[in-house]
Order: structure tokens, then C-alpha cells, then sequence
């Protein structure tokens, strides 16, 4: 996994709030016909890898860190893609095949371009089912700013605002009936958004 991964991976917990955030996907999974979960930005795998040997899911890993640095993956029910456009593309040319899927978006959205994740949003609200995000609220400021230093000078990498009202606003448009959870931590301004396709209730 490498040295970095496998601090990222088990120091996870101190600055987020694992369990309930398992609390919340698994309430929402297991009200809902899901059978298929994609995991959008999934890195280490910690969470596919609790999807698939906990909730018992098929797990669609995608992540562009696999072009270079295949992930160490033991369960036959988790399969790694590096392209998540590319799935999506397969996923509409395949209509035949659209119920029963979700999506989990893990503190990425603060790392794309917000461009690029507006086109993203568009495509998971024609593609899925049940809609899942976590990342960091940047309308508290304070808790935003330190996460940006954090990951700008520990990880190096680039980091753009997320307002939920946002999401909220665009999958409420899309038909889905949307909750949201606000999980602080330590100084991090954890959010949950919960999207389920209203034709699903």
C-alpha cells in the first residue's frame, strides 16, 4: 500500500467521523434496492472494502492514483477502474443495467475543478439511484481554511470550495429527495449528503 496510504488509511479516523458516517450509508443503503456502489475517489479502498465485506455490495473502486499504483485488493467483489468519465459513458450505453446503483463521493469534490465535478453531478443524477457525499462545508470558514492548509502542505495538492447548498440544490432539481448531516471534528467541518431518487421512496 505504501507508507503514506497505510498512514492515510489507519489515521482516518482521527480527523473523521468513520462511524457515523457508516451509520448514515448503511441506513440509506440498506432502506434502498442497492446492489452495486460506486466509489468515487476511493484511494486506499478503506471504504469500498467496508462496503464489500460489510454491507456485502458489489464495489466499483475508481480513482486516477491506479494508473500508476495498483491497489493491494483481496475481495473478489471490488473492481478497480481509473476512469471515472469513461465508466459513465459504459454506464448510459447500458440502460438495460441502471437500477439498484449508488454512488459514494468521498472528500474529492474539494479536489476537482469545479468545472469538472458540475459536469460529474450532471451524470450521477441521470446514473444513480441513491447518492452519497462527504466532503468539507466551505461556509465555515475557519474549518475550511485549515483543511486547505492541510492538504495543500501535508499532501500537495489543490483544494477548492464546496458549498452543500449547492448539491443540495442540484439533486433536489434532479428528483431526489436529499438529507443532510453536519458531523464536525476536531477543527474539520464534516458534511453528509444523502440523495435518493424520489420514485425509490
Amino acid at each position: 500500500m505504501g507508507l503514506l496510504n497505510t498512514l492515510k488509511y489507519y489515521g482516518r479516523g482521527v480527523v473523521l467521523p468513520v462511524e457515523k458516517i457508516k451509520e448514515t450509508v448503511r441506513k440509506n443503503l440498506s432502506e434502498s434496492n442497492i446492489t452495486e456502489v460506486l466509489d468515487f475517489g476511493s484511494g486506499t479502498l478503506f471504504w469500498s472494502k467496508w462496503l464489500a465485506d460489510e454491507m456485502k455490495l458489489k464495489v466499483i473502486a475508481v480513482d486516477t492514483m491506479y494508473e500508476n499504483n495498483q491497489p493491494e485488493n483481496a475481495n473478489q467483489n471490488i473492481t478497480i477502474e481509473t476512469d471515472i468519465e469513461k465508466l459513465f459513458r459504459q454506464m448510459h450505453s447500458n440502460e438495460s443495467n441502471m437500477g439498484g446503483r449508488a454512488i459514494f463521493v468521498c472528500d474529492v469534490i474539494h479536489h476537482l475543478q469545479p468545472s469538472f465535478w458540475n459536469a460529474l453531478l450532471l451524470q450521477i443524477s441521470k446514473l444513480f439511484d441513491v447518492v452519497i457525499i462527504k466532503d468539507l462545508d466551505a461556509n465555515r470558514k475557519l474549518g475550511n481554511f485549515c483543511n486547505k492548509i492541510h492538504d495543500r502542505v501535508i499532501n500537495g495538492e489543490k483544494v477548492f470550495n464546496v458549498f452543500p447548498d449547492e448539491i443540495i440544490s442540484h439533486l433536489s432539481e434532479s428528483g431526489f429527495k436529499t438529507q443532510t448531516e453536519s458531523m464536525p471534528k476536531l477543527w474539520y467541518p464534516h458534511f453528509v449528503i444523502t440523495g435518493v431518487r424520489s420514485n425509490d421512496l
